[in-house]
């Protein structure tokens, strides 16, 4: 018996001896990396590259390496390259492109990634990255003879000629250009298609028809450079990517189409109006597209113009008399925040010059300018019936649209810069810039 107990003290000896030597032996620990390149808060500008240069040491081996560019938020902001791996001990040398043109000036992060296949290590470096300058590249005019067609022409740079560029079949509800990807959308009513089109090379991106009745079709648009968003008159909102697949999906209130939209912080604020009476709600969705909250709106929109994360203004006509009003989303409030008559008339277009300060087309051909914290509104420019207004920030140039003129003024002096006539009715005016 004592022999016995020898022999399984002896195996459970040597099974601790195994076990904690196993676990000495367990690879716990990732790799160890190390900057040399770039050094902290060094600046580069985009479209050139950044020279990433590290030591990257394991006591096993390294299975993989790579680079990345996160932003400040650690979100990632560019590819992922992955470096070619030669032993435990190793210099990693990359030249990483900074090849993205939609990158804004700021701080982020380079970021290195390395496993040695069981356990992995990630090491910042913080840089600043300077943006490519926005530039203006092309001026295009929306417009029309009538209701089967919409034209889409260029302007040149001097002002001397409206040269066409494309012609769309079908009538015209909204459209708009997107920098980002350098396209240009438009979108029917009635019998016009909701079309994406790429601009560099004059073709069709996609499109999407209309089902032809005594009713509208399309009945909404907005657009914030990167998608598009479009009501329909059954109630449905979608929301469209730059090649025309669906990633957002809403509805109206039942018995209700959108108009007007916009999005604040992430919420979608809709003016929808009721099939068959004069009806109108303001209403607001969640990011997931469910209907948050609605009120009443008495007005028939023109624009939304976003004041800040939380207040919109809403620029419109109630019975064909101007008014200013705010809508408090989180408070679900629509307010009048300035507390005087506007002259008699209409109002035909809204710009949002910043968060104090917006400019109004007015039907008597008067253009006014709004500030909230003065709560006053004064004569800007006369003259002209602006039923559009544009502002092109690098130039600071103000873009007056009317029924068949476009004329251009210096934002700060009010000088006439250019003026140009069109044969056609000018519906829109749309600035592509580069980026």
């Amino acid at each position: 018996m004592f022999n016995v107990n020898k022999i399984y003290f002896a195996i459970a000896f040597l099974s601790v001896l195994v076990f904690f030597s196993c676990k000495k032996d367990a690879d716990v620990k990732g790799p160890e990396i190390k900057f040399n390149t770039p050094i902290e808060n060094q600046t580069f500008n985009v479209n050139t590259y950044v020279n990433v240069n590290a030591t990257v040491t394991d006591e096993t081996r390294i299975s993989s390496v790579s680079v990345s560019l996160l932003d400040v938020n650690e979100h990632f902001a560019h590819i992922t390259l992955p470096a070619t791996v030669s032993s435990p001990n190793m210099t990693l040398n990359m030249n990483y492109i900074l090849d993205n043109i939609h990158l804004e000036t700021g701080f982020y992060y380079i970021k290195i990634s390395a496993s040695d296949g069981e356990n992995s290590s990630q090491k910042f470096q913080k840089i600043y990255l300077i943006a490519v300058p926005k530039a203006l590249m092309t001026i295009y005019i929306v417009s029309n003879t009538g209701s089967t067609s919409t034209n889409l022409s260029t302007l040149d740079t001097n002002f001397s000629a409206i040269i066409p560029y494309h012609t769309f079949s079908g009538d015209y509800l909204a459209s708009s250009v997107s920098s980002y990807y350098q396209q240009a959308y438009r979108c029917g009513n009635y019998t016009g298609s909701f079309t994406g089109h790429v601009l560099e090379f004059n073709n069709p991106k996609f499109a999407i028809a209309p089902i032809t009745s005594s009713n509208p079709y399309f009945t909404g648009y907005y657009n914030d450079d990167q998608n598009t968003y479009v009501g329909r008159y059954d109630g449905n909102i979608k929301g469209y990517n730059y090649a025309g697949g669906i990633f957002y999906s809403a509805n109206a209130l039942s018995g209700y189409y959108s108009q007007h939209m916009c999005f604040n912080d992430g919420y979608l604020i809709a003016e929808e109006k009721e099939i068959f009476t004069s009806a109108k709600k303001l209403v607001t969705y969640f990011p997931t597209g469910s209907v948050e909250k609605n009120c009443s709106l008495t007005q028939d929109v023109v624009a939304f113009c976003e004041m800040d994360a939380t207040d919109v203004f809403v620029f419109g006509n109630v019975g064909g008399q101007a008014t200013i009003q705010l809508f408090d989303r989180t408070n679900n409030n629509l307010w009048s925040p300035y507390p005087f008559s506007l002259a008699t008339g209409s109002l035909l277009s809204a710009l949002k010059v910043d968060s104090d300060t917006y400019l109004l087309g007015h039907s008597n051909g008067t253009i006014y300018k709004y500030q909230y914290s003065l709560s006053s509104v004064t004569t800007f420019l006369t003259g002209y019936t602006a039923v559009q207004l544009k502002y092109d920030d690098v130039q600071n140039k103000l873009y007056v649209v009317e029924a068949n003129k476009v004329t251009t003024f210096n934002m700060t002096t009010l000088g006439m810069v250019h003026t140009i006539n069109s044969a056609e009715t000018i519906l829109d005016l749309h600035l592509l810039y580069n980026r």
